[in-house]
């Protein structure tokens, strides 16, 4: 089975952040829409899933931005998938341009999980077997398990009733805004994130407080942001996020 889906968009005003870049919670959501899509064409979609009293849950993103697209530039999405040890289901990421250029990859990490414990199952019973081939390599999962005492910048955020999806929890795009909350403005206009890995750790839920917190260093000519995300009400940690940011051309 043919598992390269390819999705023709033009990047949208709406996509584009205070400094002139693709916002990286916008790549997601196109990350997010395209693989539903191919995962529709399966039928494995999470309206699918939900059937079946299942439910796909994202366990890591791993974002490089090579060159930012512009506004209105006809693009070329591609994605295709495949299962790594019967338990995690792997999808890549490409948005090229008309030249074939590559100017974002990503590899995303999902876990198909009982709807109602959120246990993991195994990936066979649940797919049509010829979706079962495995990967050819292992991949690169980088690091991204800090656990800081201190931090730089805090912010407060109430979870929304808007921030939920199908799932009934926070939408995995929701946890990247929170983490650009709480970086100084001058980070967010004067620099862009060439990197983003994003590792999500638990759940969380309508009602509720969380805590985004940062702590910001330098690495040779490059901005790094290391980011937890923290349950309020016991200090349960959400989620970590590692950032690199390079200075924009001009600023």
């Amino acid at each position: 089975m043919d598992t390269l889906f390819t999705q023709k968009l033009n990047l949208p005003y709406s996509a584009i952040g205070a400094n002139g870049q693709v916002r990286m919670d916008r790549l997601l959501n196109m990350f997010q829409d395209v693989a539903a899509m191919q995962c529709d064409k399966f039928g494995i979609s999470g309206f699918d899933m939900a059937k079946k009293q299942l439910k796909w849950v994202i366990s890591r993103y791993q974002i490089q931005t090579h060159k930012n697209p512009e506004w209105l530039a006809p693009l070329e999405l591609k994605t295709w998938r495949s299962p790594w040890k019967n338990l995690y289901e792997l999808r890549q990421f490409s948005i090229v341009n008309p030249a074939g250029e590559e100017l974002i990859s990503a590899l995303g990490v999902w876990i198909l999980v009982k709807a109602n414990n959120s246990k993991p199952v195994r990936l066979s019973p649940h797919m049509p077997k010829e979706l079962m081939t495995p990967t050819t390599s292992c991949p690169e999962l980088v690091k991204n398990d800090h656990d800081l005492k201190e931090f730089d910048h805090e912010s407060e955020f109430k979870i929304r009733a808007h921030d939920l999806d199908l799932n009934q929890h926070v939408n995995n795009t929701v946890y990247t805004q929170w983490a650009m909350e709480a970086l100084p403005t001058n980070i967010l206009i004067d620099f862009m994130p060439i990197n983003c890995i994003v590792s999500f750790l638990k759940e969380s839920f309508y009602p509720g407080n969380i805590i985004s917190s940062v702590k910001i260093g330098h690495q040779r000519d490059t901005l790094v942001s290391r980011h937890s995300i923290f349950l309020k009400e016991n200090r349960v940690k959400l989620a970590n996020l590692t950032m690199i940011w390079k200075k924009i051309n001009g600023q």
